[in-house]
């Protein structure tokens, strides 16, 4: 008796025909060790992804804190060199040297809010919406940004399916994730350029595309754009690719990304209806009335 993926095979030796049943039980029992390999294979890969995604986690928060750290330590040690060299000066320094303080406390503050804030991230409450209507809340709280006097600005278009259905979803978290995928997008194109916002039909799911014409991403950092705290900006966490990741896996939703040097990036959300989502809530509301 041998098992195979859970099952139990049974060989038997019958009708003079034992050397074919040794042969069954051989390659059952070879299955079944191929079987544990792949599985002790697969276990391995995934403690090492995990293992990596903390190391990535500990780098970035090493990096994250270390910049303001470095001029918390210099104001300190030049407040302690006026206190001894220059009684008489000492007071502009204190004065000087407690707002840069208070900054770079107020910076620390903002960092380690920034995490906390990834780590309570909500469950969805789910309603009946309209993408399309999301999308152009998203397109109009940004208008002003994208047509400021104080940047080159950027075109904003609006490709809307005609034929798009509703869906259940959390309105207040797609409007955030579609807000980080915009402000990404901005910061893509520091010369002016245009911003795309598409939804289509996508089978029985919904699409919503987020196209930039700016500088675009390597392969390799396509790659590496949904590890954890990843970032390719320079002053970035990898916070806001963290947010909208997290917010489409819990509406069962998947997000990718294709983009070629020079051409810009988009951004690809496909989201389930998930309308089972809510004829669960309609039987809970019943049965508490």
């Amino acid at each position: 008796m041998v098992t195979i993926c859970g099952a139990v095979v049974v060989a038997r030796a019958a009708g003079g025909r034992g050397g074919e049943a040794d042969e069954l039980g051989e390659l059952a029992a070879s299955f079944n060790r191929m079987t544990h390999e792949l599985l002790d294979q697969k276990e391995r890969l995934v403690q090492t992804e995990r293992v990596a995604a903390w190391r990535e986690l500990a780098r970035r928060l090493a990096h994250e804190l270390k910049n303001p750290l470095f001029p918390l330590q210099l104001t300190v040690e030049n407040l302690l060199r006026a206190r001894q060299q220059s009684p008489e000066q000492f007071e502009e320094i204190f004065r000087e040297s407690s707002a840069t303080l208070l900054a770079e406390i107020a910076n620390l503050k903002a960092i380690v809010g920034r995490f906390s804030e990834f780590s309570k991230m909500p469950q969805p409450q789910w309603q009946r919406l309209d993408l399309n209507e999301i999308v152009r809340n998203v397109a109009r709280l940004f208008q002003a940004q994208l047509c400021s006097p104080q940047r080159l600005p950027i075109e904003c278009k609006l490709e809307l399916a005609d034929d798009l259905e509703p869906i259940a979803a959390d309105p207040d978290l797609l409007h955030r994730a579609l807000s980080n995928l915009v402000l990404n997008a901005m910061d893509a194109m520091p010369k002016s350029g245009a911003l795309i916002l598409r939804t289509q039909r996508y089978g029985s799911d919904a699409r919503i595309e987020v196209s930039d014409t700016g500088k675009g991403l390597t392969p390799e950092e396509c790659e590496r754009l949904f590890t954890p705290y990843y970032t390719s900006k320079e002053h970035g966490t990898g916070l806001g690719l963290a947010i909208v990741q997290s917010v489409v896996n819990d509406h069962g939703g998947r997000i990718s990304v294709r983009s070629k040097q020079g051409l810009g990036a988009t951004f690809v959300i496909e989201l389930p209806d998930n309308m089972e989502k809510l004829s669960g809530l309609e039987h809970e509301n019943t049965t508490q009335i």
